[in-house]
């Protein structure tokens, strides 16, 4: 039986995506080895499924486009500076935030946590955590120095509309996953 592995995610605007690879750019650093992701694959995952059956797949459509229709669009912006997870003295991911609209990703991510745990797809062990993961550190050679840089950058607080959630799929490549939208779900919510 074939799997597709699939994630759901807001999508973002052409503009943030160059500005975020932009930012990309400014932080190759000597002696660092990040692994940057793409500017196509930039987005905001609300949930990754992992690898689903197709049946699995139009269920998780089905319950998609319900909680889709119960949403308006709306507003997210860019928070002004960058994070790491899990800490300064461990920095494994380079993320930016949202500042704004982050009650409204929150919302839509219970109410997908809810639809698809009811369906048997296991939780989030975690509190949602709006960002857009911008690349994997590998190696640091002087951290101090890095965390300062990641710190000075003052991050221009662009903004986009959510209209929709996009159910999507993930190709692993030896260069790299590839990132193609499987079904888009417009809010629709007058």
């Amino acid at each position: 039986m074939e799997k597709i592995r699939t994630f759901i995610a807001v999508n973002l605007n052409p503009e943030i995506k160059e500005y975020l690879t932009s930012l990309q750019n400014n932080l190759n650093i000597p002696e660092t080895r990040i692994k940057w992701v793409e500017k196509n694959n930039l987005h905001l995952t609300m949930k990754f499924l992992g690898y689903i059956s197709l049946e699995q797949t139009e269920l998780t459509k089905l319950e998609l486009k319900e909680i889709a229709s119960r949403y308006s669009p709306f507003i997210i912006r860019l928070s002004s500076n960058i994070g790491v997870f899990p800490t300064y003295k461990m920095p494994r991911i380079i993320w930016v935030g949202i500042k704004e609209g982050i009650s409204e990703l929150k919302e839509l991510y219970n109410s997908i946590e809810n639809k698809l745990s009811n369906k048997g797809f296991p939780r989030e062990d975690k509190d949602f955590s709006g960002h857009i993961t911008m690349g994997r550190v590998k190696y640091i050679r002087d951290k101090t120095n890095f965390i300062q840089i990641l710190k000075r950058i003052e991050i221009n607080n662009f903004t986009q509309e959510v209209n929709s959630i996009d159910l999507m799929e993930s190709k692993l490549t030896p260069n790299g996953p590839i990132y193609n939208i499987a079904a888009k779900f417009p809010l629709l919510k007058q």
